[in-house]
């Protein structure tokens, strides 16, 4: 069975960011990914930031390593985990990789993780997603 690289991490936002500025890495990031074939979903709250990236190996560390890891606009990466899934965890979300920005995209999220449970990888990033969850 093909094997698929993943890594989630939490960042700290600058705190310079505009508001302008996170949209623009939202839809960057979402053009990336989709064109790569990336799989995941990235959030911002509270002044972090929070990315689950699946797909090719190579290009999935090549893109932390060199991009994500060294980009001013964040620090204090906080690597959650980062390991090759035989299934993973957002093979058959709703959309190839999604910049979550609405409390209505997030609740999607988390009920696509409770219908999805492959294994402890799921209910972690459940237990994660909790301090992005905007209270309307």
């Amino acid at each position: 069975m093909k094997q698929t690289h993943t890594i989630c991490y939490v960042s700290k936002a600058n705190p310079n960011l505009t508001i302008e500025e996170i949209n623009e890495i939202f839809k960057l990031t979402e053009e990336n990914n989709r064109l790569n074939h990336v799989r995941g979903i990235l959030l911002h709250s509270l002044g972090n930031f929070f990315q689950v990236l699946e797909g090719e190996e190579k290009y999935i560390e090549d893109l932390y390593e060199n991009k994500i890891l060294i980009d001013s606009r964040h620090s204090e990466v906080f690597e959650v985990y980062r390991r090759n899934v035989t299934k993973p965890v957002f093979q058959n979300y709703f959309s190839q990789f999604q910049a979550i920005t609405t409390s209505s995209q997030l609740d999607k999220v988390r009920k696509y993780l409770e219908l999805n449970k492959r294994d402890s990888i799921s209910e972690k990033l459940s237990r994660l997603l909790n301090p992005f969850i905007i209270w309307d």
